[in-house]
């Protein structure tokens, strides 16, 4: 949708907003002229009462506004700015409705304590999620544009399971869902897997988590690694420097050695490799595997004929 279309949309919603107000207004003048409001009880709080939830609309309506505004020039970070507009919109509208009530803060603090209280332990789940969200967003730990993993026991992984070579790369498997963080919430955070799912998660149990950051602030490389398998019939000296020679002209390559023995019939070499934050690292290493693959080949090749010969 365009800008204009955006901004027509949300200019008819605020008009149609602005006239249910004044309906509601209307009836309740009309039930109070012809006395059907029940004695004692003062239309006033009525007016206040449809001033409030008009507020909460129009404070919804205003952020997707400033959102759809603002994401094509700020990205991601559209997410944030809206958030902290519709946070600061309902703390505003908390004190104008107090003040339209008659009630003072220290009154409301003092007569809202046993029910305060009882509700508190009703809604912790929630209210638990919305402080956790105004944390989130007030100290920017996790922004949106923002690519981590999350490793938490409150969101159940299961990695998925194969061969022992599969595992040959990595020293460890870093378990946990990752993606990309497309929204901080006030309740729930919004983070697109890397396989396209969009993933809701409660804000509680993102600020309880471990956070594994793909796009950090302290470091300028990642650090990665091969290994390959070569059989113990090849001479470890003439692998470690047919290994050398085809890898030499690769710009990030660094150590190359005998890592460890696998088994009784091979050992592993080990190719590390540093990448800069923002280059796709998996190119480099589909080089490097392409590589080796050849070296070995050409190396059972080798054994083949000198076998039959």
């Amino acid at each position: 949708m365009s800008k204009s279309g955006s901004t027509r949309g949300a200019t008819a919603k605020i008009v149609v907003l602005i006239a249910s107000a004044i309906f509601a207004a209307a009836v309740v003048w009309v039930a109070s002229f012809l006395n059907i409001i029940p004695s004692g009880f003062s239309p006033s709080i009525l007016y206040d009462a449809i001033l409030v939830v008009a507020g909460f609309f129009l404070i919804n309506i205003l952020s997707s506004l400033s959102l759809k505004a603002l994401l094509p020039r700020t990205g991601n970070r559209a997410y944030t700015a809206a958030n902290l507009l519709k946070f600061s919109g309902y703390i505003i509208l908390a004190i104008a409705a107090l003040a339209a009530f008659g009630i003072s803060p220290e009154v409301a603090i003092a007569g809202g304590t046993f029910s305060g209280l009882i509700l508190g332990l009703g809604a912790q789940p929630v209210l638990g999620n919305f402080f956790a969200g105004v944390v989130l967003i007030t100290t920017g730990v996790v922004k949106a544009g923002d690519e981590i993993r999350l490793v938490s026991g409150s969101l159940p992984y299961q990695p998925a399971t194969g061969a022992g070579y599969k595992f040959f790369s990595p020293d460890y498997i870093n378990v946990g869902y990752r993606g990309r963080v497309v929204e901080v919430g006030l309740l729930f955070s919004t983070m697109t897997t890397d396989t396209g799912l969009e993933l809701k998660i409660p804000n509680q149990i993102v600020i309880n988590s471990a956070i594994m950051g793909y796009t950090p602030e302290h470091s300028s490389e990642r650090q990665l690694q091969v290994r390959y398998e070569f059989k113990v019939d090849y001479d470890p000296d003439l692998v470690l420097d047919q290994v050398k020679n085809a890898l030499a002209d690769l710009k990030y390559v660094g150590k190359i050695i005998i890592n460890e023995q696998s088994n009784q019939e091979y050992y592993i070499v080990l190719v590390e490799f540093e990448v800069p934050i923002g280059e796709d690292w998996a190119i480099l290493k589909s080089e490097i595997l392409r590589r080796l693959v050849k070296t070995h080949r050409a190396f059972r090749s080798g054994i083949q004929s000198t076998t039959r010969d």
